[in-house]
């Protein structure tokens, strides 16, 4: 059967490579009919010219690199931290404090603890640790008044000194298997940001006061990124998740959190007499039951993992 041809429109497309400005001005001045392309209908925008009903609600976040978890041998590095060691160091020392003074007050009674300083003071040391870890063997113990008292207190301090060694090691492991670098908005501001200029992205820094590094287009926001010269790229997910995607960007990675939701639109002239055709026919398809999961996955996303978000 043959197609219905009265039903198919003559058109002409326009490239407009990297110059969205050029686009928009176009569209002004009522140069082309239709702009498409990732434009978010903003109330700047709107006072140039015209827009359809929206089609897509688009994300802002945060393009950052990918860091992969560390291994093992870099996992059990953490207990080599600074941290750790003075944890370590400190408590080594507090051991040989309280051995020494449990052989100053038992050392004359020769009954488990030796008479000679270096012997003696290792006997009270190795009672200290056995005594702290609630192991108590019974082969050393203090007899003498003062030596009970001291053991007394050891062994209470002994629960909470456990605890925050416990916690400190603790600290150290787990600091040592998260990523470094930027985890969500709150490190942007003392972080080296990217932008691509006259963007949803350059605004929203902009408001919050965050200085950035403005770049003409999203490729060479994108590549600032990736040779180091920036830490993060706050951008439109749905580009950023596509750009990823085609290109195979695996050094970056989109963070999943939300800084803005930004509506697509088709840009029109000002009373164009396209609108309400164009607006008929786009209801048509995103009120389809699966235009979401097609265009996540055109996107690179999914609903548990948005590269954008939306109602």
């Amino acid at each position: 059967m043959e197609p219905d041809r009265s039903r198919f429109i003559k058109f002409e497309f326009r490239e407009y490579d990297y110059d969205l400005v050029g686009l928009l001005d176009a569209v002004e001045r009522s140069q082309i009919d239709a702009a498409i392309a990732a434009i978010p209908i903003t109330y700047e925008n709107e006072a140039r010219f015209d827009f359809t009903a929206a089609y897509f609600p688009a994300s802002l976040g945060i393009a950052v690199h990918a860091e992969p978890q560390p291994g093992v041998l870099a996992t059990l590095g953490g207990f080599f931290s600074r941290q750790a060691l003075v944890a370590i160091g400190g408590l080594a020392v507090l051991l040989v404090i309280i051995g020494v003074l449990i052989w100053l007050l038992e050392r004359r009674q020769k009954a488990h603890f030796d008479a000679r300083p270096l012997a003696g003071i290792g006997d009270g040391v190795w009672w200290a640790a056995v005594t702290m870890s609630t192991t108590g063997y019974g082969d050393k113990v203090p007899v003498t008044a003062g030596g009970r008292i001291l053991g007394l207190v050891w062994m209470f301090a002994s629960i909470f000194i456990v605890a925050l060694f416990s916690a400190t090691l603790a600290s150290s492991f787990v600091v040592g298997r998260l990523k470094t670098g930027i985890n969500g908005p709150g490190d942007l501001a003392r972080s080296r940001v990217a932008a691509v200029t006259g963007t949803a992205g350059a605004e929203w820094l902009s408001a919050q006061r965050i200085a950035a590094r403005n770049y003409p287009f999203a490729i060479q926001a994108v590549k600032a990124l990736q040779r180091g010269e920036v830490q993060a790229l706050v951008y439109e997910k749905p580009i950023l998740g596509h750009m990823i995607k085609e290109y195979h960007w695996n050094d970056l990675q989109v963070l999943p959190h939300t800084l803005a939701v930004r509506y697509y639109g088709i840009a029109v002239p000002t009373e164009s007499a396209l609108k309400e055709s164009l607006n008929r026919s786009l209801l048509k398809v995103v009120q389809r039951p699966d235009w979401k999961e097609r265009v996540y996955q055109y996107v690179g996303g999914s609903e548990e993992s948005p590269i954008a978000d939306g109602p």
